[in-house]
């Protein structure tokens, strides 16, 4: 399986980067020293694309438009922000916003082929890889699932 991961080198992403390394030869991984555009051409025709990155330009939302047709499957990471927004970063909540209205829009596309997971997260759950993972690994093997949210607690 052909893997491409956005932010590898810490947090989730660094847990996702090593749990798909281990499953699989063909895993890259991505980091702020790499341009939207490697990013995509590297990641055209692989077979799972995990957008996990969050920029303040909204690389999230870029990438998603970018490659959803280009991709075989694709996780976004979003946040329950969509939901429960946080004013004191606005940005931040507004960014999640419009990733997670577009999200919804190019998924419920009846003529798109890719199938896409969105991951609605917390900032507890960031920091549950394990959960995610099998979560992943859930949907890899049930497509028809499209949103996941946790623990709206925190």
């Amino acid at each position: 399986m052909k893997v491409r991961i956005t932010g590898h080198t810490k947090g989730l992403g660094k847990s996702l980067y090593n749990y798909f390394k281990n499953k699989f030869e063909d895993v890259v991984g991505f980091d702020s020293s790499n341009t939207v555009d490697e990013i995509i051409e590297q990641s055209k025709n692989c077979d799972l694309f995990i957008n996990n990155t969050y920029t303040a330009d909204n690389l999230q939302l870029t990438l998603l438009e970018k490659l959803y047709k280009q991709v075989d499957k694709m996780v976004v990471c979003g946040a329950i922000v969509s939901t429960y927004p946080d004013m004191e970063h606005k940005t931040y909540t507004d960014n999640k916003n419009l990733l997670e209205r577009e999200f919804f829009k190019l998924a419920s596309d009846k003529n798109e082929t890719t199938d896409m997971l969105l991951l609605r997260l917390t900032s507890s759950s960031y920091k549950d890889s394990d959960t995610i993972i099998s979560s992943i690994e859930f949907w890899l093997s049930n497509p028809n699932v499209i949103s996941l949210t946790y623990n709206v607690a925190d």
